[in-house]
């Protein structure tokens, strides 16, 4: 999960499959990402499977990044990472970069 990490940046690609098996490793690496108290960027141009435990650990991460004043931005999102997000309202919080040809 997240394995292609970049300790300078603070870079962190998120893996295909982020439903409930792999949220202890989502949430660990984020964890790690935010104690480094730099910016975090994340790519979830991957993903391709996410469920209510994968964007839990994800606005989890999002409000206790902002709560310690860190930003997070986003390299890319993937269509599965976006209805994911919109199905459950979480798109104020997690804040996904805008899809490719919307407005």
């Amino acid at each position: 999960m997240a394995g292609k990490s970049s300790k300078n940046t603070g870079a962190l690609a998120l893996d295909a499959d982020l439903r409930i098996g792999a949220a202890p490793t989502l949430r660990d690496a984020l964890l790690s990402a935010l104690s480094a108290g730099k910016p975090v960027a994340l790519d979830g141009s991957a993903v391709n499977q996410i469920d209510a435990a994968g964007l839990q650990v994800l606005a989890a991460f999002s409000r206790d990044a902002r709560a310690a004043g860190l930003t997070v931005s986003w390299s890319g999102a993937s269509d599965s990472l976006h209805r994911g997000v919109a199905v459950l309202g979480l798109n104020e919080l997690i804040e996904l970069p805008a899809r490719a040809g919307t407005n």
